[in-house]
């Protein structure tokens, strides 16, 4: 065999040895790996907050992300009739869709928090949207409700039935071009009753105009009593 032969078959070799340890590590949910080498790799050829955002949904969607479940019979809990393994959960604004279900209780939450969600898919802001803080370890916020609608999201979350290790809440919200908004929040109720152990009434988004006004006393009696 030529020299130049032999180090094109070592290079594939070796190329494909990285490639299978790193598909077994990304698969099998090593934490460390997951630790000191994927995240600080995908926040440096990911800077983007949204589209890094997007991969991690990804990520859970396609169960490839740490294992752990907890086992102390000491964080158990019981709450309305729902049991909880641990009092930790992963509230909305992550899962918009309930594409990620499968690798958020993979992760060990004991419960999840789907949306918000709106009866009918709108986009959201303008982009960029999402800003990260490097120094803060933190980011800003700016999606704007950006969700694939009532219909697509029942159909995700009754899709991952067999996924769920937990509780499983829906948090709902209203479209921005609504002509009733309460009437989008009992279009909700309704449409989730199927597959939502809990709701969560999202009255505070500062990107709907005039969402934050169901705060007053009057506006949220009417909406709690609709």
């Amino acid at each position: 065999m030529r020299p130049w032969g032999k180090g094109k078959s070592l290079a594939i070799a070796v190329t494909g040895g990285h490639t299978l340890l790193f598909g077994y590590l990304t698969a099998s949910g090593d934490e460390r790996f997951y630790r000191d080498f994927l995240m600080p790799v995908a926040r440096y050829a990911i800077p983007d907050g949204e589209s890094a955002h997007n991969l991690s949904v990804k990520a859970c969607q396609f169960k490839m992300v740490p294992s752990w479940q907890s086992q102390s019979e000491r964080l158990k809990t019981e709450v309305l009739g729902m049991k909880f393994k641990t009092p930790l959960g992963l509230a909305a604004g992550f899962d918009k869709n309930g594409e990620a279900i499968a690798g958020v209780y993979k992760m060990g939450f004991s419960f999840a928090e789907v949306g918000s969600v709106t009866p009918l898919p709108q986009a959201g802001n303008a982009k960029p949207r999402v800003f990260r803080l490097e120094e803060d370890r933190a980011i800003i916020n700016r999606y704007g409700f950006n969700n694939h609608g009532h219909k697509i999201v029942f159909r995700n979350i009754k899709n991952a039935f067999f996924f769920r290790l937990g509780p499983l809440g829906v948090n709902l919200g209203a479209n921005k071009t609504s002509p009733n908004v309460i009437d989008d929040y009992v279009q909700g109720l309704v449409a989730f009753q199927e597959v939502a152990d809990f709701y969560v009434i999202n009255v505070s988004s500062p990107n709907t105009a005039g969402l934050r006004s169901m705060q007053q006393n009057d506006k949220l009696r009417a909406l709690l009593t609709a």
